[in-house]
This record gives C-alpha cells, sequence and structure tokens, in this order.
C-alpha cells in the first residue's frame, strides 16, 4: 500500500524502450565495423599467404631443379606441378593452397582499371624456372584475391627489380606492401 508522498522504485517502460533502443543503433555500428575488419584481414591474410606460397613453390622450384607450373583449379585453388608446360600437366599435383568463398583468385576488370602491378596474371598459368641464387619465380607478375565483390584486393606481387614476392593489398585505390 503506497502512502502519500512515498516514492517507487524502478524504471518506466518509455525510459527502457529508449535504453534500448540506443544500444541497438550502437550496436548495429559496431557491427558494420567489425565486419569492414574482418574482411580487411582475410584479404591481407590471403596476399601474405599466396606469396608464401610462391616463394614456397619458387624454393621447390630450385631444390628439384625442374620447372614448375602454377595454375587456378576452379577460383579458390592454386595449383603446382612439376612440368614445363601449363598445357600439358600431370595428373596430380606437388603442393596447393586453397582460400575460402567468397574470397576468389579473380579480381575481374575492376582491379586491372588504376592498378600498378606489373607483368600478367600467374594464377591463369605461369612457369617458375629454377635459377641459381635467384628466385625461380619469373621476372614480374601478380596473383590477385578479391574477397566477395568488395574493392579490396590483396596481391602477391613479382616486380622485375625485386628477388622476392611481395604481398600488398589495396584499400579504396591506395597500395599498401604488408
Amino acid at each position: 500500500m503506497l502512502t502519500v508522498g512515498s516514492k517507487k522504485s524502478g524504471y518506466t517502460l518509455v525510459e527502457v524502450l529508449v535504453v534500448v533502443s540506443i544500444m541497438g543503433i550502437l550496436s548495429s555500428m559496431g557491427v558494420v565495423g567489425l565486419r569492414n575488419a574482418v574482411i580487411n584481414s582475410r584479404v591481407k591474410d590471403y596476399a601474405v599467404n599466396t606469396a608464401a606460397f610462391l616463394e614456397r613453390v619458387a624454393n621447390e622450384s630450385n631444390r628439384l631443379s625442374s620447372p614448375v607450373c602454377v595454375m587456378k583449379a576452379g577460383d579458390q585453388m592454386l595449383v603446382a606441378y612439376v612440368t614445363d608446360n601449363c598445357d600439358d600437366h600431370p595428373a596430380d599435383h606437388f603442393d596447393s593452397f586453397s582460400i575460402e568463398a567468397p574470397a576468389t583468385f579473380n579480381c575481374g576488370a575492376n582491379f586491372a582499371d588504376g592498378h600498378d602491378v606489373q607483368g600478367s596474371d600467374w594464377a591463369n598459368g605461369i612457369i617458375f624456372r629454377p635459377r641459381i641464387g635467384l628466385s625461380a619465380a619469373p621476372t614480374e607478375g601478380y596473383v590477385c584475391v578479391q574477397y566477395g565483390t568488395n574493392s579490396n584486393y590483396g596481391v602477391a606481387v613479382k616486380a622485375r627489380d625485386k628477388n622476392m614476392i611481395i604481398p600488398m593489398w589495396n584499400l579504396d585505390g591506395s597500395w599498401t606492401r604488408l
């Protein structure tokens, strides 16, 4: 029983609804930021791991003293064959590297517009030839990774003046070395 002048404790329904709506708005902004951070992280990881795979193939080509062909097997896998002709590869490969969908090794026309990467797309097939004291990778080229339909690209690049494959990523038009 309430007496005149006594106060009741608790929150009104309006106060609770205001707090819940504010929390909903803040959490939705956080989810979008978190999603973009996850995409950026995956693109960076794929670029670094692709460069490491290509370096491993180059080292293996030198170790075996045999040419090695690297090419795509679908949109999410690169495979390496011991052969000197990418058109005539053996039935089994000695190494492979795969990425998870929705990432692909096919960046499409948007990547080709304005990128500062020289050479050809190695994912379509390229021969790594053994060279003493140098990388077995061709003089220039790249493998590009795109995550879904986003404009964030990761790339493993071999420049003519470098003796290593360098991972890079593109965020809104600016390239950053990883």
